[in-house]
């Protein structure tokens, strides 16, 4: 039996970092676990679908990336709904060397990459399913909303329609799955000193049904724009108030109407809820037609490149003592 669940992740926005920025380049080196996990307004480039048709080009969307990225800094925004925030930074995402990652795996605990989007399928494998087993047994046709909660609304990140899934219990096991450098960049830094999962009942790694490998007509996509040039800002997705008056409201967390707003409830955690392959479909639909108004769907996203030139000669961040533009630091308490 297929399930909806409305998965709420942090929801801050990550800037850039003081100490590896210089001489006008702005860097947001790999994530310390100390920071947690945040979301980046990214260009990228990928396969999107507008008006029911394929098309491949550049793209702005909302997502997370906890590797390295270029950053700069946001002149232009669209407009801004009372419950939304646009973003303050831009990210271009790239992978530092296979050396370098070998040495933020040795020198120091980094964060995690999950939902992941890039590549053939999106990735779903880690953050919660040490917390909810219900999230380690996900059948086919399951619909994962990633998203997270801002001034009171739950804008949406990822729309994720699961097409399988497989335990594992260690390296071992996903790199028999051919997922290229998935591992080496988000695997790895769950595992222990053996390369093994801690949790003995092993994670489900689910691979995202896509545009052209559906499930049940349905696919995975997160809400984009196309990028025509112009490094425009704009904010997270959220469901029109007229949502809130459907039976698809019982999918998502309890709302309530305040002086003609609407404020939902819940900041972390999931809402899950069983359901049939014909109700997960028409919700999907009635979210792809709300977000399809005013955004593309990308659909399928380049793996960002290995920069040779940005080979992160300065030196890793000692977690305690950097600071962080526009975050607290990592030894304090935000």
């Amino acid at each position: 039996m297929p399930s909806i669940i409305q998965f709420f992740h942090p929801g801050k926005e990550h800037g850039y970092d003081e100490k590896c920025s210089k001489n006008g380049l702005l860097l947001k080196d790999w994530n310390t676990i100390d920071q947690k996990h945040k979301r980046k307004f990214v260009l990228g480039e990928g396969s999107y679908v507008k008006d029911n048709k394929k098309h491949e080009g550049k793209l702005l969307f909302w997502g997370e990336w906890e590797p390295p990225s270029r950053v700069e800094l946001l002149r232009q925004q669209t407009y801004c709904p009372p419950n939304g925030k646009n973003p303050e930074y831009l990210h271009i995402p790239f992978l530092p060397p296979m050396n370098q990652i070998k040495n933020y795996q040795d020198k120091l605990i980094y964060q995690n990459t999950d939902p992941f989007v890039f590549g053939n399928n999106f990735i779903y494998a880690i953050c919660r399913q040490k917390r909810y087993e219900s999230l380690r047994s996900l059948d086919e046709g399951s619909l994962l909303i990633f998203g997270s909660r801002v001034n009171f609304r739950f804008v949406i990140d990822t729309v994720f329609v699961v097409k399988a899934g497989k335990k594992y219990y260690s390296l071992n096991d996903i790199n028999k799955m051919e997922l290229g450098i998935y591992p080496e960049i988000a695997t790895k830094f769950i595992l222990d000193k053996n390369n093994r999962v801690v949790e003995p009942e092993g994670l489900t790694l689910y691979k995202g049904a896509t545009y052209d490998d559906p499930e049940n007509g349905m696919y995975s996509f997160v809400p984009a724009k196309v990028y025509e040039g112009k490094k425009i800002g704009y904010p997270r997705f959220f469901m029109p108030d007229d949502f809130y008056k459907t039976k698809f409201k019982s999918y998502f967390q309890n709302s309530q109407e305040k002086d003609g707003k609407i404020f939902e409830g819940g900041m972390m955690g999931i809402k899950y809820n069983y359901t049939t392959k014909n109700e997960a479909k028409e919700f999907w639909q009635y979210i792809k037609t709300a977000i399809s108004k005013d955004h593309v769907l990308g659909c399928n996203f380049k793996m960002p490149k290995s920069d040779e030139t940005l080979n992160l000669h300065y030196p890793l961040i000692d977690r305690g003592k950097t600071s962080i533009n526009g975050n607290c630091s990592p030894s304090r308490k935000c």
